[in-house]
């Protein structure tokens, strides 16, 4: 028989300097003490919630490729490859679809069934041909129909919006104008307003800054990338608490494909405003912090999210802070809870602090789902 409850006294991260004690008992944390609680991992050493990646791509078929696209295998190898890097919740940005009217494989995921909880957005909205054919075709005077639409499903807490292109010149234009904003404010602001009367929240795939200031004048919930902000928009997230999801580590993939890889053709121009974009955001994202933005942890895509963390360290966030990017931070922002009294057992556990050295996230001690401990080898 397996033990009725665990004791573990480790540092609380991210802020944490000293010691704390926790117990385990039926899946869940305790903070008054357990008579007979068994060591969970050697005294000393670091806690924290299960990491997040608050933008990922589940569908996404890197690593799979016998599987069929789109697949909910592909979800759930995915949502396996996380468990074991310590990812324990993931907000999913946008899934297609493989057939017509066929539900996207992230959503109606279960929550009990031994991989990281998925809070879906389903397919995102954006006009036909001026994205990568991932999304709804959604016209502008249908986003308000279809965003209700997608509020008012109940496994789909997010609705996802394109609001240009992938960054500008990186996709097809918009009546010959590339990075063209898709959808204008009082369209965006109608969808919005309509989200939230449902109960639902909204975010904004946003390169650009006309794309940036068009979301903020709505009122969305967050800006997915977000490089074209500036610091006059990064004043109105906090003043608004709209969050922000930079996805910063994407930057070498894009300055790739600037170059020519993946199957791009070269472009100065291109390179140019990227390098500019990233030149411009490092400085905004400490600014964002001081001003109480709430910044969030995301990889598009299903790489390590520690990537993104030790990023937005180098970009100047202090390492407690970066760290709660992708931990206590996401999970307040997402409505889901940390190691309090009562809550879930999901945790990771490190020997060594990784604050001061990110790439120990990508290897964590000991990871709980759920009170059960999680088999770090490669299924």
């Amino acid at each position: 028989m397996p033990p009725a409850a665990f004791h573990l006294r480790a540092t609380m991260l991210p802020y944490g300097d000293t010691p704390c004690d926790l117990w385990v008992a039926g899946g869940r944390v305790r903070t008054r003490p357990i008579d007979g609680a068994e060591p969970l991992a050697p005294e000393g050493g670091y806690v924290l919630p299960g990491l997040v990646d608050a933008h990922v791509h589940l569908v996404t078929n890197r690593d799979y490729k016998d599987l069929p696209a789109g697949s909910r295998e592909v979800v759930d190898r995915n949502r396996g490859d996380f468990l074991r890097r310590g990812v324990l919740l993931l907000r999913d940005m946008g899934a297609f679809t493989r057939r017509e009217a066929e539900r996207p494989a992230t959503l109606g995921l279960p929550r009990d069934d031994g991989l990281p909880p998925v809070i879906a957005s389903g397919q995102p909205l954006a006009p036909a041909g001026v994205f990568t054919g991932i999304q709804e075709p959604t016209a502008p005077e249908q986003l308000e129909a279809h965003a209700t639409h997608r509020a008012r499903d109940q496994h789909s807490p997010w609705v996802k919006v394109i609001l240009d292109n992938f960054p500008p010149h990186f996709a097809p234009a918009v009546d010959g104008v590339p990075g063209m904003v898709n959808y204008r404010e009082p369209e965006l602001r109608a969808a919005t307003e309509a989200v939230h009367a449902a109960g639902a929240r909204i975010a904004v795939h946003a390169f650009t800054h006309e794309a940036a200031a068009t979301a903020v004048a709505a009122g969305v919930d967050s800006i997915e990338h977000g490089w074209g902000l500036d610091a006059g928009l990064v004043e109105e997230l906090a003043r608004h608490g709209i969050a922000w999801t930079p996805t910063l580590a994407l930057d070498e993939m894009m300055l790739d494909m600037a170059a020519g890889g993946r199957g791009r053709p070269p472009s100065k121009a291109v390179d140019r405003w990227l390098r500019d974009a990233i030149d411009r955001i490092e400085p905004l994202i400490v600014r964002a912090r001081r001003l109480g933005v709430p910044l969030l942890a995301g990889t598009d895509g299903v790489e390590p999210v520690t990537r993104e963390v030790a990023r937005l360290q180098q970009a100047g966030l202090e390492p407690a802070d970066a760290l709660a990017t992708a931990s206590s931070a996401a999970r307040e922002l997402l409505g889901e809870p940390g190691l309090e009294d009562g809550a879930p057992a999901d945790l990771v556990w490190f020997a060594d602090d990784p604050r001061e050295s990110p790439e120990l996230l990508e290897r964590p001690d000991l990871v709980l789902l759920r009170g059960e401990r999680v088999d770090l080898a490669r299924g």
